[in-house]
């Protein structure tokens, strides 16, 4: 069969060995893989640089008699700037109108929308950011970060439903599925938690018996309870959060959110690379079902699962995992692991 057309197997034999050039639909091609060039690993990553930047997408899947095969398809390189900027725009105007409600809040003053919109904002641009620059240094194909405006406090809502990055095409391995995946919430919560201990020292102290229940807080994330030590409250008293540090107990709780392993959400992305497909499945059942039972007992892990619950039937809990289907995780991969497991302990909602 004549290759001098095929660009893809042009790039491949460089690192592989090929036969059994199959086209499959959607314009994508299969080759038999009798042989590599090399470790496995270092060879595809190699082959995934040059290929993504040719606009093509490459996967290396294992057959049911053990033989490896070679999928290439394309993948959609453009991004809709027009879209970008509107969405940006009209969430930054959902956010500001959202910190209006919260006017009243001490420390915030004529500055509340602003503080609101900076310290909601700020962190969630900063985890996509965190996102963005794993997927560039593994050369993964990907878009800019597009806001999602939503309705404002004032009918329920937060401004925004946060901020999403369109992974174009899986990443090569393992680790640097997880590592992608964790960078995110890492990124966001580190950047939220100075803007929270400023937030509680612009925050007041008032007597709890002047608190109406209904403006009570029903839960708090666990790092908020933590650095709440760092405000000394005197007996009989409570803080009354500012807009900043109103908007930073927002972010953590979209970390938790984040963080929960179902479909393709950051912590669904973390644990496919660490356990594969069947135990990324059981792990997502068994998260939704705990977080359910435990909202008979706290309300706000119970709409955590709603949500939850919702994704996994949206996605019927799968995932595509690396484009290394036999990839594993390295101690790379592991710390990210690590990183996952803090981090969804430290947003964990506990009661207030």
């Amino acid at each position: 069969m004549d290759y001098q057309h095929d660009p893809a197997y042009q790039v491949a034999v460089k690192y592989m060995d090929l036969a059994e050039r199959t086209e499959l639909e959607g314009g994508a091609v299969k080759y038999k893989v009798i042989g590599v060039k090399g470790d496995l690993t270092h060879s595809f990553k190699s082959l995934y640089r040059e290929l993504v930047r040719m606009g093509l997408a490459p996967a290396l899947r294992k057959e049911s008699d053990g033989s490896l095969t070679l999928i290439v398809t394309k993948y959609s390189s453009g991004s809709n700037l027009a879209l970008l900027i509107g969405l940006a725009a009209f969430t930054i105007v959902t956010v500001y109108v959202s910190g209006m409600a919260l006017t009243g809040l001490p420390g915030g003053g004529s500055l509340t929308p602003l503080l609101y919109m900076v310290g909601l904002l700020g962190p969630l641009l900063i985890h996509e950011a965190g996102h963005w620059a794993f997927m560039r240094r593994f050369d993964v194909p990907r878009s800019p970060p597009y806001l999602i405006p939503a309705p404002p406090l004032q009918l329920g809502f937060l401004g925004t439903l946060g901020a999403v990055i369109n992974m174009k095409w899986i990443p090569a391995t393992a680790d640097e599925l997880a590592l992608i995946g964790v960078a995110g919430p890492l990124a966001g919560f580190l950047a939220a938690i100075p803007l929270a201990l400023l937030g509680l020292h612009m925050s007041a102290l008032v007597p709890a018996a002047a608190v109406p229940p209904s403006s009570s807080l029903p839960a708090v994330p666990v790092i908020m309870d933590l650095l709440l030590a760092f405000i000394h409250t005197p007996s009989g008293y409570v803080v009354e959060m500012s807009p900043l540090s109103f908007a930073a107990y927002i972010v953590f709780f979209v970390t938790f959110l984040n963080l929960i392993p179902v479909g393709q959400l950051d912590g669904g992305h973390v644990l496919r690379a660490a356990l594969g497909e069947r135990g990324h499945m059981l792990i997502s059942l068994v998260f939704v079902v705990t977080l359910l039972i435990a909202g008979l007992y706290l309300p706000t892990l119970g709409l955590f699962g709603i949500i939850a619950l919702f994704l996994l039937l949206l996605t019927r809990g799968r995932h595509p995992g690396p484009a290394i289907e036999t990839s594993r995780l390295s101690w790379s991969g592991m710390v990210a692991i690590i990183i996952y497991g803090i981090l969804l302990a430290l947003t964990l909602p506990i009661p207030a």
